[in-house]
């Protein structure tokens, strides 16, 4: 009898998220235009964005933008590129601080992608 070993698939990379349209922001927003980079070096390429998951919550809306995980082999670090993706979200901004969720645990924290805490938009700059 043969047996094998199924290789699981691959998780979800990290991808972080800056604001495209930060200028357009406001309390009634319901749109944002993001724009997504995979933390991981992959030879300049970020790849495909998976669909965001939006968690809305009192104080922030929190953001995460996972990418599809790399084929196996080595990759240089040529700094990837951005990759737009547009995010409706279920109700408006509000007075939410809106959070890159790559910046709240894991590999990003202590990247300088994070060095805002992952806070990419606050009422405080509609001000």
């Amino acid at each position: 009898m043969l047996t094998g070993c199924a290789s699981s698939p691959q998780p979800p990379a990290v991808g972080v998220w800056e604001l495209s349209n930060v200028d357009e922001i406001s309390a009634e927003s319901t749109t944002l235009h993001l724009g997504v980079v995979r933390l991981e070096c992959s030879g300049g390429k970020t790849g495909t964005v998976l669909d965001p998951e939006v968690t809305n919550e009192k104080d922030r809306i929190v953001i995460r933008t996972d990418v599809e995980p790399l084929q196996e082999g080595a990759y240089t670090c040529l700094g990837n590129d951005t990759v737009p993706l547009t995010v409706e979200l279920s109700e408006p901004v509000g007075q939410r601080e809106l959070v890159d969720a790559a910046c709240l645990q894991g590999r990003a924290v202590t990247t300088t992608f994070c060095t805002d805490h992952g806070v990419r938009w606050s009422p405080q700059q509609e001000e």
